[in-house]
């Protein structure tokens, strides 16, 4: 089942559907990330770990970084 939905997106958000060739599955996928987001951090707060925007995004900083030197010219072998 399906159901229709009219809403309305800030010009940044809307120019990135012009870009997709089915916006209703784009945001379909989108809400379904996001609600996979907010239940690892329910798994890990329910765990005792304290998962902040902050900390995210050092970790997401931290994996950019590790990956921007694997992929570096002769890098390959060097951890």
């Amino acid at each position: 089942m399906t159901r229709r939905f009219s809403i309305s997106l800030p010009d940044e958000v809307a120019a990135e559907l012009d870009h997709v060739d089915n916006a209703s599955a784009y945001i379909a996928e989108a809400i379904r990330m996001r609600r996979c987001r907010e239940a690892t951090r329910g798994v890990l707060a329910a765990a005792g770990y304290q998962v902040t925007d902050e900390g995210v995004r050092r970790i997401r900083e931290r994996v950019r970084a590790l990956e921007a030197r694997r992929q570096a010219p002769g890098a390959e072998g060097q951890e």
